[in-house]
């Protein structure tokens, strides 16, 4: 808890911006849940290693967020479309988070062929929190930031149109 309150004041200060901050830190939060949760569910107790999950899965999710995020950002200011800036997101860094995240969950797959139960459990829980953290980065943050983007060009809209609609009043 007290690593997300201290991501979200760098994101904050980074960005300057509340909203980026709370769209980046979202999904990070949502997968924690759901790593703890699949834990629970598979039967998974808390040893030293498992503990470090919680740290990866904030790590982790918060690369996966950022890079998304930023790429978006990039594509939006060209492209001036928010589906245009979406897609191009997804083709792009969607892909390249894709195949990184592949990678690194089979390599923490591997260690489900170790004689320690204590490291096949993180070697599991570890590539569990590594997909995760891609799906809700690949799913759940574009709509995020797809609405973020959509309540921002309201303001604007709100704002430039605000002073005619009260002079019809």
């Amino acid at each position: 808890m007290i690593s997300l309150a201290v991501s979200f004041l760098v994101l904050f200060m980074l960005t300057r911006r509340i909203m980026p901050a709370i769209v980046i830190l979202f999904p990070v939060g949502i997968a924690s849940l759901w790593v703890v949760g699949s834990m629970a569910a598979i039967g998974l107790k808390w040893n030293v290693l498992t503990v470090m999950v919680t740290a990866l899965t904030l790590g982790i999710g918060i690369d996966y967020s950022i890079h998304m995020w930023r790429r978006f950002e990039v594509e939006l200011q060209r492209r001036k479309n928010h589906w245009d800036a979406l897609r191009a997101s997804l083709s792009t860094t969607g892909v390249a988070l894709l195949m990184s995240a592949l990678t690194t969950s089979l390599g923490f797959v591997v260690l489900l062929f170790s004689p320690m139960p204590i490291i096949q459990d993180f070697g599991l829980i570890t590539a569990i929190t590594v997909i995760f953290s891609l799906l809700l980065s690949l799913v759940l943050l574009p709509v995020l930031m797809e609405l973020s983007a959509r309540s921002k060009e309201e303001d604007v809209i709100e704002k430039e149109f605000a002073p005619q609609l009260d002079d019809l009043a």
